[in-house]
């Protein structure tokens, strides 16, 4: 007999917030003037935030993957299913662009190919980020530079929800756009058109 058969299920929840356009640039400007490894937090977070895409995504990028002159950062999806992988192109905005600049200037040791990179050369660990990230928006919230919490991961809602905004539609994150919508929609207002 499985003893978890009479085990009840947790009902999961997924979250309702993103953040907002100028909470998420205060919060970024603010990380940014600190310099050294928050800096490099605030660049993993407007990536996070014009890309979409998930930290474990990108925090082994490196520079050849960003291509300027076609205009598109390869990425691998990180979750697969089936075995099939699954590449992504991101195009590359002009905000993008600006950010690519930023990253392409920052101080590593000759011959690192990685975009973000710790004090040591080396890229992020999921530990090692998760840890700044964590000490970073405690300090933020203690100092009043932002009024609530909010997750990384909230980033990719924060996407979404500007993506469906500016271009009408979502974007493409799962193979499954239910997914996408009832994960990471976050919009408050529904759009739709009267009869004629």
């Amino acid at each position: 007999m499985n003893p978890c058969k009479q085990v009840k299920r947790n009902q999961e929840r997924p979250r309702t917030e993103a953040p907002k356009l100028d909470e998420l640039r205060t919060f970024i400007e603010w990380l940014s003037a600190h310099g050294g490894q928050r800096l490099v937090i605030a660049l993993m977070a407007e990536f996070a935030s014009l890309a979409g895409s998930r930290r474990a995504e990108f925090l082994q990028l490196t520079l050849p993957q960003i291509d300027s002159e076609g205009s598109v950062i390869r990425l691998m999806r990180a979750k697969q299913h089936g075995g099939i992988k699954r590449a992504e192109s991101v195009t590359i905005s002009s905000a993008m662009e600006d950010l690519v600049a930023r990253l392409r200037a920052l101080p590593r040791p000759d011959g690192n190919l990685f975009v973000f990179t710790t004090q040591d050369g080396n890229p992020y660990t999921e530990s090692g980020f998760n840890s700044t990230w964590q000490r970073s928006m405690a300090q933020a919230l203690e100092d009043g530079v932002v009024a609530r919490r909010f997750t990384f991961h909230d980033l990719r809602a924060y996407y979404t929800t500007q993506h469906k905004a500016q271009y009408g539609a979502l974007p493409e994150l799962h193979a499954d756009a239910k997914t996408t919508a009832k994960v990471y929609d976050r919009s408050r207002i529904s759009v739709r058109r009267g009869l004629g």
